[in-house]
């Protein structure tokens, strides 16, 4: 049996209320999983157990706090009031599945939850270069449930075939009869490259008016440029009737030394409703984000990470400035991360 734990708490400050004097508590806009100012948050607690027992695979990782409520999309739905709860902590099963390696193929079966293919970064925070998501991260699906068959051809080539619920949170039980489809190729063309490119198609309305078909696509590559530096590049283009987003972010690692790694994203997003939803829906937002990081490992089972973020839009889109709202978006993050 192989084990996985994680704890992943931050502080963060949002810059933004400091200025303006308003409330040091006021959350950040476009941010994925760091969304609390001026608070100690325990983001994530994850406990995984995977058993190997040739060809059979089973795996579960189960997870608990403020991260968990927001995949899970407990925190956005409507209370008593009928406005969206949170923020708060609640549970989550981020996988659960049961794999089957095909006898004498190189094919492999999996039926359950498993986390999306596509994207550059994953929701654990220790297995990413920097402790925030980027914006990209956020218009893609977190998991699926369903079926998918994974065919390696070699160690330079797979392609990997999904059938899952509508990718609505949590994504089952399905919300309609139809089900989303997902193609997946990875290529291999140097030992240093990796390209993955993911297509998810299906429409995720509910029964009796699914809607359009929503199309998701993602491109990654990597290339260690050494064994100290490696470089990433993730592409998405998401598009629902007249919605629509497109997204680019390139990041650069850099291990410095055993107890000190450097980490820099960049990234541009013109969002009309995916994002953020009817703030954009009829004319596209622009943003621009760059983000600074330091990793500071020490005995192999702990991280600090240092982090300082800027978002910057077309219009005043985030909350905090002399009138309440302002074009620009800055803010300090700490995070402890113990892991094994």
């Amino acid at each position: 049996m192989k084990e996985e734990l994680l704890v992943d708490s931050y502080y963060m400050i949002n810059f933004n209320g400091l200025k303006s004097g308003q409330n040091t508590l006021l959350a950040p806009s476009t941010r994925i999983f760091d969304t609390q100012s001026n608070s100690f948050t325990m983001n994530y607690a994850k406990v995984g157990f995977q058993v190997d027992a040739s060809p059979v695979t089973v795996r579960a990782d189960l997870g608990y706090g403020y991260l968990a409520s927001i995949v899970s999309g407990a925190q956005f739905a409507p209370g008593a009031d009928g406005m969206p709860q949170g923020p708060f902590s609640s549970f989550l099963v981020q996988q659960a599945y049961a794999s089957l390696a095909i006898p004498g193929t190189p094919l492999t079966l999996d039926m359950g939850r498993f986390v999306t293919g596509a994207g550059a970064e994953v929701i654990e925070a220790n297995k990413n270069w920097l402790y925030s998501r980027s914006l990209v991260f956020g218009i893609i699906p977190f998991f699926h449930t369903g079926a998918r068959a994974t065919l390696k051809a070699s160690d330079q080539f797979s392609a990997q075939l999904t059938l899952a619920n509508s990718a609505n949170s949590p994504p089952d039980p399905d919300i309609n009869s139809g089900k989303v489809v997902g193609l997946q190729l990875t290529i291999a063309p140097l030992p240093t490259t990796t390209i993955i490119a993911t297509g998810y198609f299906g429409k995720e309305g509910p029964q009796g008016d699914a809607g359009p078909e929503k199309i998701t696509l993602d491109l990654v590559a990597s290339h260690n440029v050494s064994d100290a530096f490696g470089l990433n590049l993730n592409f998405d283009y998401i598009k629902l009737d007249t919605m629509h987003a497109i997204g680019v972010a390139a990041m650069a690692r850099f291990v410095a030394s055993e107890h000190l790694a450097l980490a820099l994203r960049g990234e541009f997003l013109s969002d009309k409703g995916i994002l953020l939803g009817s703030a954009s829906a009829t004319d596209a937002e622009t943003i621009f984000e760059g983000t600074l990081g330091a990793a500071i490992p020490f005995a192999g089972h702990f991280e600090a990470r240092v982090e300082l973020r800027g978002d910057f839009a077309k219009d005043a889109i985030y909350p905090g400035g002399d009138s309440g709202f302002s074009k620009n978006q800055t803010s300090g993050t700490i995070a402890f991360l113990g892991f094994m």
